[in-house]
């Protein structure tokens, strides 16, 4: 998350840090919380092998839940970072648009540019001015076949982060004491409205579904370990993070999806307690494509429809049809990955600290640094 300006800013909340206990040494020092980053390339690469290989090997549908990684990483580092810090609701909301809005619109406009020049046919799901207008501004609305997606389908997951940020921004006027519980109280309640009357519009299929609740348990695990890792003692840790996991178990009987939610869970805390105890080595690769996986995440599609065309040619010019088959698939993720990282070097990170600039915010400071940027990403 990127740094909040100084005009929120005020003396650090001491409540909220005191029982933190001393940072482990193999941690001091540090500027980011590997762990986090590593899961971010994972989901993110997991996304793509399921958008590639899910009609050839059915155990690979498991790996469009990576996305639920994304969703409680979300929660954690929000209020790790805001717990014992006077942030405003203004200076937390341009600070979202910085770092959300840039890439989303740019892979939008790029995607809708290339369908109207003819080069290609991306995957937009709905071209009309009224459909466009609503998916770059997040408001969920129906695009074919009944989903709620917007004109880059790969958006629809930063509907759910918007919202969550919207209604997280708003509770920063509260004491962060509180702010858990009543958000929990909240996303609770609109999760019991979908359930007893199930959504008919865009907006309430979004804003009650269940996935709303893996907000919270990042939430909660956040507030468990803390921006450094030490907040809470580890048997603690331990006896939260199995409730929280049993607690999802017992609601999939409800939605089946929470079943991933709970697998979630435990993976973001089990690495977290791996980085804590020091068994979580740097791998600047994985360092890389975690930092990438927001760009990695957005342009992934337009890298399938390029890669594609040039492999139908290649297999045309040559006469080898079965090239196409070999290596469309492999090369479509290769070309995912390599553009992704293209696109976060030259495109998302200058956007974003421009769009910083433009909007008066100071750069990102140690703290922030620890969880890197907050990449959203969904199927």
């Amino acid at each position: 998350m990127p740094h909040p300006a100084r005009a929120d800013r005020g003396p650090p909340d001491r409540r909220a840090d005191t029982v933190a206990a001393p940072s482990p040494d193999h941690l001091r020092g540090r500027n980011t919380i590997v762990s986090l980053q590593y899961l971010r390339a994972v989901a993110a690469i997991g996304v793509v092998l399921f958008h590639q290989f899910q009609n050839i090997l059915p155990s690979i549908q498991f790996f469009q839940h990576g996305v639920d990684l994304f969703f409680v990483i979300s929660g954690f580092i929000m209020i790790a970072l805001t717990d014992g810090r006077d942030i405003g609701p203004r200076h937390f909301y341009l600070d979202r648009l910085a770092r959300i809005v840039p890439p989303y619109w740019a892979a939008t406009a790029l995607t809708v540019l290339l369908a109207a020049g003819g080069i290609f046919t991306p995957s937009v799901t709905d071209r009309s001015a009224g459909h466009l207008l609503a998916s770059l501004l997040f408001i969920p609305a129906w695009g074919p076949g009944g989903h709620v997606w917007p004109t880059l389908y790969l958006g629809w997951t930063l509907q759910y982060e918007v919202f969550f940020y919207l209604i997280f921004g708003a509770l920063l006027m509260l004491d962060s004491s509180r702010r858990l519980g009543v958000l929990s109280v909240l996303f609770g309640a609109l999760v019991m409205l979908g359930a007893v009357w199930p959504p008919h519009t865009p907006a309430l299929t979004v804003y009650t579904s269940p996935l709303l609740l893996e907000f919270l348990a990042g939430m909660l695990l956040g507030r468990l370990y803390g921006i450094r890792l030490n907040r809470m003692p580890g048997g603690w840790i331990a006896g939260a993070t199995a409730a929280l996991t049993a607690g999802f178990l017992l609601l999939v009987p409800f939605h089946h999806d929470l079943l991933f939610g709970a697998g979630a869970i435990f993976i973001v805390s089990a690495v977290l307690a791996l980085e804590r105890a020091g068994y979580m080595p740097r791998s600047r690769i994985l360092l890389e494509l975690g930092a990438a996986s927001y760009a990695i995440y957005l342009f992934q599609q337009i890298a399938f429809d390029v890669t594609g065309r040039m492999i139908g040619k290649a297999a045309d010019l040559s006469g080898l049809p079965v090239l196409a088959t070999i290596l469309l698939h492999p090369a479509n993720v290769l070309a995912a990955i390599v553009l992704g990282l293209l696109m976060h070097r030259y495109l998302e990170k200058p956007l974003t600290e421009q769009t910083r600039i433009f909007l008066n915010l100071k750069p990102r400071g140690a703290s922030q640094r620890m969880v890197g940027s907050n990449s959203a990403g969904r199927l």
